[in-house]
């Protein structure tokens, strides 16, 4: 079996969920003898594939014409829409922006020209975007999205709620199928921890920094949970990159960093270092406005951290493994760290480590192609 995967022009030169899913579903589906490779853009023969699998919808105007290029070829075509609901999204958008997108959104009402704005400005950066986002916005960006949707084989979801997420958002019938993600080897491996920080009982926030992802209001509640008794000496520390695409989010970041001495941000840190700087948290947290699942909270309990987490499809992952916070209320994100902060380390059921890997995703993923290429779609 040829795949060929399709995903967004800067997929390798802005790193994402997408990208650790893209990497890994495709590492672990070589092991199981299928030929894959990634393109970001149609300079390649779809002809030479036995299926197309295509990844991201939201804001990625190339995927509608990857959808329509694989149909014309007569391929089959699996989509991962890694979808946020569009209500979260308006919501954020409406109350929790920086800068010029703060003023888009004032002006701007609807979020399907909000996302063709996005574009519009991601393609000053890379112009290989500019094309495809103009040919969505004069087709119409959602109805590009709706009939990627109809036009797939099937779509692949990470949780019941993403799908019912889609539904509500686009308003179609398409055939769909939950598959899990995995988190990475280094998560499950036996690891020689080793506490790189030089101290312990912190907590830690990994993932990007931007807007999106909370990082402020994460340290508006530590600023409020350092006022108690017990936790005057808690650290604070950000693992990930700065956004290239939130000036005015990263400077109020930045400011944060020079006046609290008790927050650390060494930047990146590469994938096979991150289990030791979670081993020695006492909390990871992910209070992001809005996710598909948080694989960020999976790593940490791998790890033997608790966790907070925020979201309806976390829950639907998470179950009562974790603690839970409104993004929204930094009250809410401060009593939920310390809770996390005072339970036991809680115990990962064996099954539940076996289901999240990549090597079952992959697993999961290749029975979808096989039935797909036998002709049966369910």
């Amino acid at each position: 079996m040829k795949v060929l995967m399709l995903a967004r022009s800067d997929i390798f030169s802005v790193s994402g969920g997408d990208t650790i899913q893209i990497e890994n579903t495709a590492k672990e589906l070589k092991k199981l003898g299928v030929e894959v490779d990634v393109a970001t853009d149609l300079k390649i023969t779809i002809k030479d594939y036995n299926l197309v699998h295509v990844f991201q919808l939201d804001w990625i105007p190339e995927t509608y014409f990857y959808v329509k290029e694989a149909k014309k070829c007569g391929k089959p075509i699996v989509l991962s829409p890694i979808h946020h609901a569009e209500n979260e999204v308006k919501k954020f958008d409406d109350i929790y922006t920086f800068g010029l997108r703060r003023l888009v959104g004032f002006l701007v009402k609807k979020q399907e020209y909000r996302d063709i704005l996005k574009n519009i400005y991601r393609s000053i950066y890379d112009r290989s975007k500019f094309i495809p986002t103009i040919k969505g916005a004069l087709f119409g960006y959602r109805r590009s999205q709706r009939e990627a949707l109809t036009l797939s084989n099937i779509v692949l979801v990470q949780t019941d709620g993403e799908a019912c997420d889609l539904e509500d958002t686009y308003g179609v019938d398409f055939k769909w199928k939950k598959v899990v993600n995995g988190v990475s080897e280094q998560f499950l491996l036996p690891h020689d921890y080793k506490n790189k920080l030089n101290f312990d009982n912190y907590i830690i926030c990994v993932g990007r920094i931007e807007a999106r992802k909370n990082q402020l209001n994460i340290i508006e509640a530590v600023k409020l949970l350092r006022q108690e008794e017990g936790f005057k000496a808690t650290k604070l520390v950000f693992l990930g990159r700065r956004s290239e695409h939130h000036k005015s989010y990263i400077d109020n970041f930045d400011r944060a960093l020079k006046e609290n001495n008790w927050i650390v941000h060494p930047g990146f840190i590469p994938q096979e270092d991150i289990p030791s700087y979670y081993h020695f948290a006492k909390v990871g947290i992910s209070a992001s406005w809005f996710e598909t699942t948080g694989l960020t909270s999976l790593e940490a309990l791998f790890c033997g951290t608790n966790v907070v987490a925020s979201g309806k499809r976390a829950k639907e992952l998470l179950g009562d493994l974790v603690v839970y916070c409104d993004p929204w209320d930094v009250n809410s994100i401060a009593k939920s760290l310390r809770e996390a902060y005072m339970r036991p380390v809680a115990s990962v059921p064996a099954n539940f480590r076996e289901e999240y890997t990549w090597e079952n995703a992959a697993k999961q993923t290749l029975a979808v192609y096989n039935n797909l290429l036998k002709g049966d779609e369910a």
